[in-house]
């Protein structure tokens, strides 16, 4: 098959996916609920197919949560041989974020800034279609790979280089969202995050005992603290200071915390906040689970007190407490497997509370299908292991530190002093010429 009918082909069945998309019976129903939830139920044709790409590759539909490539494939009669390869390599497309590198008459050198590893990719259009495109910008594409090649099936926004401190922001956000995507495709970062997690989860059991702490979110930061100065330093923390620190919820009871619903571009400042700045108390479960690494979970111990008390109804909030930690991507199938062996009556109240008749494994299948069919680490396994996440921590520590220097009094401050911000230099070989 030569290039132009390669391209022609993938051009066809993606043409084939979008009108499946907006004709099929029991497709076209759910992707008008879609439209009307990111209120773009009116726009036109070209808009809303530039809605449909996303649709396809992240929507799942049904009780078997199955994906729309795989729909559209039990919708055929007869599909060609071509076609199913070309379905199959769609499947495994991924959307990230790029540095552009070079350009070329028949598309892009990409480097991928979540799992690190540079991209030749070709395009489906003209390359006039990318004109303003230029080395040194920030993309964020979704590409496929076919036959050991690979190629751009969309680019939905384009950055500048001086919107760094955004990018950086938006890439680790992307990374929390779905740590998978860190180590996808690049298998020595993935060997590098097993060993993180194998050589901290020795760490968190030296640090506490256990490898679950339950606590409230007053004193979760203290704890978390103290782990990260134990793996950073190998001091450990003393018996009175952690028994300081791990305390009991009086009422479990679960609610919604709305300092959770942040955009992207404050999450970084708000997560630096801690959970002692929320308003509200709650429980906090610190669980390292062998496998995956470090999970931070509000209210894990309402999650298991519905199962250890007598009268689950006495707990405010518990079917949506159980839904919140079946619906949650960040909790995965291990934490609620972990939840199950402890209380033998799991299911069993699981499937009173919310009228279902699952089993374990059926249960898990229908939540946690993601993180049962593929090893997901928690994200903050992964942002440990992160480039982007080490630059974006120090870009936010040189700002405090401009911030303090700046409200430093230099007024008083002799030529031959030591400067007052603590660099140890004189101060006419430090601040002294910014202050001119």
């Amino acid at each position: 098959m030569s290039v132009i009918e390669k391209l022609s082909a993938i051009s066809e069945t993606i043409t084939k996916l979008m009108n499946f998309v907006l004709n099929d019976d029991f497709v076209k129903p759910d992707f008008n609920e879609y439209l009307t939830a990111i209120s773009a139920k009116n726009e036109n044709r070209t808009n809303i197919q530039a809605v449909i790409i996303p649709y396809i590759f992240e929507r799942r539909l049904g009780n078997d949560r199955k994906s729309i490539i795989e729909l559209y494939k039990e919708s055929k009669t007869e599909i060609s041989d071509v076609e199913i390869e070309i379905l199959e390599a769609l499947s495994k497309s991924f959307s990230s974020v790029f540095e552009v590198g070079r350009v070329f008459s028949n598309g892009f050198e990409l480097y991928n800034l979540v799992n690190e590893k540079n991209y030749r990719v070709l395009s489906l259009v003209k390359m006039n279609n990318f004109r303003g495109i230029t080395p040194g910008q920030f993309a964020l594409c979704r590409i496929f790979p076919l036959k050991e090649e690979y190629y751009l099936l969309e680019v939905t926004n384009v950055l500048s280089s001086i919107n760094k401190d955004e990018v950086y922001k938006y890439t680790v956000a992307k990374i929390i969202e779905k740590p998978e995507d860190a180590y996808f495709e690049n298998p020595k970062k993935l060997k590098q995050i097993e060993e993180l997690v194998s050589d901290f989860g020795k760490k968190f059991i030296e640090c506490f005992s256990t490898d679950e702490v339950i606590t409230t979110n007053t004193y979760a930061d203290n704890l978390i603290n103290m782990f990260n100065t134990y793996c950073d330093e190998g001091i450990l923390p003393e018996k009175e200071e952690l028994e300081d620190n791990i305390k009991q919820i009086e009422n479990n009871r679960y609610f919604t915390v709305s300092d959770f619903k942040n955009s992207y571009s404050d999450f970084m400042e708000k997560s630096l906040e801690g959970f002692s700045s929320h308003s509200a108390t709650y429980d906090i479960g610190i669980i390292y689970d062998e496998q995956l690494g470090l999970f931070v979970l509000p209210f894990y111990q309402t999650f298991c007190k519905i199962y250890e008390v007598e009268d689950y109804k006495t707990i405010q909030g518990y079917k949506d407490c159980i839904k919140s930690f079946l619906e949650n991507d960040k909790v995965p199938a291990n934490i609620i497997k972990k939840v199950a062996k402890k209380y033998s009556n799991f299911m069993e109240r699981t499937n009173e509370i919310l009228g279902t008749s699952y089993t374990v494994n059926k249960l898990l299948k229908y939540y946690k299908a993601d993180s049962v069919e593929k090893k997901i680490f928690s994200s903050a396994s992964v942002l440990y292991a992160s480039k982007i996440f080490e630059q974006m921590m120090n870009m936010v520590s040189e700002k405090e530190n401009k911030k303090e220097k700046s409200n430093i009094d230099y007024s008083h401050v002799g030529r031959n002093d030591k400067c007052p911000c603590g660099s140890g230099k004189k101060y006419k070989n430090c601040c002294m010429p910014k202050q001119l």
